[in-house]
């Protein structure tokens, strides 16, 4: 739920419940979400505080259910509600945020469950059945205020140059607007673009084997369609790169064969998602290591 409300932009589904139990109710109606506590950015302080959700007091009837879910919440047999959750600071006491969330299943929920307690005891003595609901039950933002902006991570817009920056602020505009094709192509094109410069700046890095990626760089720039660098990098690479125990470069250049059109919306925005989370990976390694050297080279340097 913390990644949910901190990360999730608007109409992206999170799973709250595999094959729903309601005695495991947790998320279900409102109340439940009383005292969820997230990270968030107060614009008060300027600075990212610990967030608290609160409901207004028109909820207050719903306070109290256990094993029965309100009529209100259900639409022909699925659970199907939205409501406004106001997410107060915690450190100023004032700046707030409102979420409007969507719940809802994908299938109908047993009535079993619905209209009354389930027995907990399934002996001899048990007068109900025990129900296996197969539902499935997800959470969606649809409205946000102040509206959610989408803000690049410093360290890849650095990184990259001003043509791969305009790709990549439009790709990550339209993840936040669940746009998968359009975001797949986006990032599709990012690394065609620029997974030899990451090649190049990893050669540098101290931990890595400079000579042996040197030698595949040339044999790549003498026949660049030949794919073999990315296949043959992952033992030359540094000991940081390597802790995913799959090779990180290879699995960015396989993107690049995918067929576009041969994906579904869905699998797009799954896999633009991924890619995004990788590329952050990678550079995000290249950076903490060139900052190490660079602040070990100045502390040698003051001690000269």
């Amino acid at each position: 739920m913390k990644e949910f409300l901190e990360q999730y932009s608007l109409y992206r589904t999170y799973t709250l419940h595999e094959e729903y139990d309601v005695r495991s109710k947790n998320f279900i109606i409102p109340p439940d979400f009383i005292g969820q506590t997230f990270e968030y950015k107060c614009l008060n302080e300027d600075a990212f505080r610990t967030f608290e959700i609160e409901l207004e007091k028109s909820y207050e009837p719903y306070y109290g259910f256990d094993y029965k879910i309100p009529d209100d919440f259900i639409i022909d047999g699925k659970l199907n509600h939205t409501f406004k959750a106001i997410c107060k600071c915690m450190s100023c006491k004032e700046y707030h945020i409102e979420f409007s969330l969507h719940v809802f299943s994908n299938l109908p929920i047993p009535k079993a469950l619905i209209q009354g307690p389930i027995s907990r005891g399934f002996g001899n003595n048990s007068t109900e059945k025990k129900v296996e609901p197969k539902a499935t039950i997800f959470i969606e933002k649809v409205g946000a205020y102040p509206e959610i902006k989408i803000t690049p991570n410093k360290f890849i817009s650095n990184y990259f140059d001003r043509e791969t920056n305009v790709w990549y602020f439009k790709g990550i505009n339209a993840l936040d607007k669940n746009f998968g094709i359009g975001a797949f192509a986006y990032f599709r094109r990012i690394i065609e673009k620029e997974l030899i410069h990451l090649i190049e700046s990893i050669k540098q890095l101290p931990d890595s084997h400079t000579t042996e990626i040197q030698k595949l760089l040339d044999k790549h720039n003498e026949n660049p369609k030949v794919s073999t660098i990315y296949e043959n990098i992952f033992e030359y690479l540094p000991n940081s790169l390597k802790v995913l125990g799959d090779n990180p470069i290879k699995l960015l250049y396989n993107q690049t064969s995918n067929g576009l059109h041969s994906l579904t919306e869905k699998e797009c925005l799954e896999k633009a998602q991924k890619i995004l989370t990788l590329l952050e990976f990678v550079i995000k390694k290249i950076n903490e290591e060139k900052s190490e050297i660079k602040e070990l080279k100045d502390t040698i340097k003051g001690l000269k």
